[in-house]
């Protein structure tokens, strides 16, 4: 790479001039400002009360990815966060251990580095800095709850596989003898005594608390934040306790989070000297400059963490983050438990209600996987609900169930799901490397990277329109119902996929669904018989829910392909491939999409109209095969 003098790629900024212009290598500087960029997409507004000075963070945040990218190592992101669940057992949360919340911001924050390594080979670590016992003592919660919290936190990124995910401890922090091994007997014994390292060794000199809240705008709405939420995480612990009266139950919160703010800030002196190369994040509002602010759940409507709320689905895979109560007092709402424990709220719908015995868990960004918890054959599973939970919320994999890679009963349950509808291949399509041999079906059959595309575009028929000119009309079907003859090959061969509602939540301001539902596109390749298929529609309505979905295929130009390219042109705007990319770029979204790792015996059942799909590359001629057949 070539060392040449650039300004840094920010809207409307210079480069000072000092006496000699700095000097940047171009392209390390451009990947570090798209990584940057992969980051901000993750982060939170800054509040309209406070002065907006993220100019000033983005410039010391693309120095420390710059220096990473140069070297060609990992980026190192560090966010302090999950210290324990609220005392408020009763009205806030479920318990005091990690739930569906949990799970969610995990796999969002991992998402977010997968994000980063998507785009920069070596990728990026996210070290989560527990701060439990920074606070617990102040708030009633036994050390036993944090080491037990942060345990089953770590068991849960080791089961689900969150490898970009990593914990330290605060004995990490206060260089205690990192050789102590630590059980829940060692680490109540220990805690203090960590706990007053950290406050007496990183404490800054002369440390003003009352002066910093007045003074610092991001302490003060951090300050406010904690007022905020003590007063319900221990509304049961001085009131009704009758240690303090209501009237000086706030001078208790007070002075509660005065003292959260001055260990908070010897926390974060921690952090920065042990971490000095780290991009720090963090939970809280801020006006950018020091630290990014990122939302840990996905799809939440304001600043809310899993320790402080409980979350709740609804049948079309939106999830809700509120106070138990609040659940509890919904007569539409269902507590739904895991392995004894509550685990998260959704709302009752019918198509949950099986006589056989499953567990139905939605999945991160959208999906639904049905595990049976007893021996159940695929043969008894009922069609029409699967089918009906595929509408709402794509895909719904079936993982366990028994004779699922039966030839005859795939057929069957796909008769009783509706009308299979075959094509050139027959009604079973087996997807699996053909190398070369694309039996007119393009890079369906290779082990290449696919384009995100709907099934069935290519499929045509030919009939005159109004004026009586011969036209082009794909027929595509409603549904992909798969079956997993073989696992994926390792860390490769995913199949993603990305539902509309998703697309449409995150899609920019300067564009409305409003807005491409009035677009059209065209589509166009060598492949497929020289198809071309012209007025397509970009956005239609479901043939159920009436909900809007993208209609599109990505473009797919030569470079990308050793087979035939496919053109694609939006109809009816300046710019088709800047709306293209912006389309291309969301529905490839960690936040978006779903990217499903087969296992052998898996079911998987998507919707055709709401969802998109892709595969992910993978090592030619492997084993990986799986069976297809389309369904209206």
């Amino acid at each position: 790479m070539s060392a040449v003098m650039v300004q840094p790629p920010i809207a409307q900024s210079t480069l000072p001039s000092v006496g000699a212009e700095p000097i940047f290598d171009l392209a390390t500087l451009h990947k570090a400002w798209e990584i940057l960029n992969t980051i901000y997409r993750y982060r939170m507004p800054v509040p309209a009360s406070l002065v907006d000075r993220s100019d000033e963070g983005t410039l010391k945040f693309l120095s420390l990815i710059y220096t990473r990218v140069r070297a060609g190592k990992s980026v190192s992101l560090i966010l302090p966060a999950f210290p324990f669940k609220s005392p408020n057992r009763k009205e806030k949360v479920l318990g005091s251990l990690p739930d569906k919340g949990e799970d969610l911001a995990l796999a969002h924050l991992n998402g977010l580095c997968a994000a980063i390594a998507d785009i920069y080979e070596p990728g990026a670590r996210l070290t989560i800095a527990s701060d439990g016992l920074v606070y617990n003592d102040l708030l009633g919660v036994p050390d036993a709850e944090v080491y037990t919290y942060g345990e089953a936190l770590r068991k849960m990124v080791q089961s689900q596989g969150y490898r970009h995910l990593l914990f330290i401890r605060l004995r990490d922090l206060v260089h205690w003898k990192i050789d102590t091994p630590l059980d829940v007997t060692t680490y109540e014994q220990l805690a203090g005594a960590f706990r007053q390292r950290l406050i007496d060794n990183f404490t800054p000199l002369d440390y003003d608390c009352a002066e910093s809240i007045k003074a610092d705008e991001d302490v003060c709405t951090t300050y406010r934040g904690y007022i905020k939420f003590l007063a319900k995480d221990l509304e049961h612990t001085f009131v009704e306790a009758g240690e303090v009266s209501k009237k000086s139950y706030k001078q208790k919160l007070e002075g509660i989070a005065k003292q959260m703010i001055a260990r908070g800030k010897a926390f974060a002196e921690a952090i920065k000297k042990n971490y000095p190369d780290h991009v720090r994040l963090s939970i809280h509002p801020s006006c950018g400059s020091a630290k990014i602010s990122v939302q840990v759940l996905p799809l939440a409507r304001h600043c809310v963490t899993p320790w402080h709320s409980t979350p709740c689905f609804t049948l079309d895979g939106r999830v809700e983050y509120g106070l138990r109560e609040s659940f509890d007092h919904n007569p539409d709402v269902e507590l739904v438990h895991k392995a004894g424990q509550p685990w998260l709220y959704r709302y009752k719908s019918e198509l949950y209600s099986w006589p056989q015995p499953v567990k139905i868990e939605p999945q991160y960004p959208c999906g639904l996987i049905i595990r049976p918890t007893q021996p159940v054959s695929c043969a008894e599973v009922d069609m029409h609900k699967l089918r009906a939970l595929a509408e709402e919320n794509s895909p719904v994999i079936l993982r366990g169930f028994q004779d699922t890679r039966d030839r005859e009963l795939f057929v069957k349950k796909a008769e009783e799901m509706g009308n299979p509808v075959g094509w050139k291949f027959g009604l079973i399509l087996e997807v699996k490397d053909h190398g070369t041999d694309t039996q007119g079906l393009n890079n369906v059959l290779s082990s290449e990277w696919m384009p995100f595309h709907y099934d069935g575009l290519f499929k045509i028929v030919k009939m005159k329109n109004a004026d009586g000119q011969e036209v082009v009309r794909s027929c595509p079907p409603k549904f992909q119902f798969f079956t997993g003859m073989t696992p994926s090959p390792k860390d490769t061969g995913f199949t993603l996929f990305s539902p509309s509602h998703l697309v449409w939540h995150y899609l920019p301001s300067e564009y409305s669904v409003e807005h491409l539902r009035t677009l059209s596109w065209t589509v166009e390749t060598v492949s497929f018989d020289h198809t071309k298929i012209t007025d397509l529609p970009l956005v239609v309505d479901h043939f159920a829910h009436q909900r809007p979905c993208l209609r599109y295929h990505e473009p797919w130009p030569q470079e990308k392909t050793v087979f035939e390219p496919t053109k694609i042109t939006i109809q009816g705007v300046p710019n088709s491939e800047e709306l293209c990319q912006t389309l291309d770029s969301l529905l490839h979204d960690r936040r978006v999409a779903y990217w499903h790792c087969w296992e052998k015996g898996d079911w998987l059942i998507s919707d055709n109209v709401t969802t998109m799909h892709t595969r992910s590359s993978f090592t030619g001629k492997s084993d990986r095969c799986l069976r297809r057949i389309h369904v209206d």
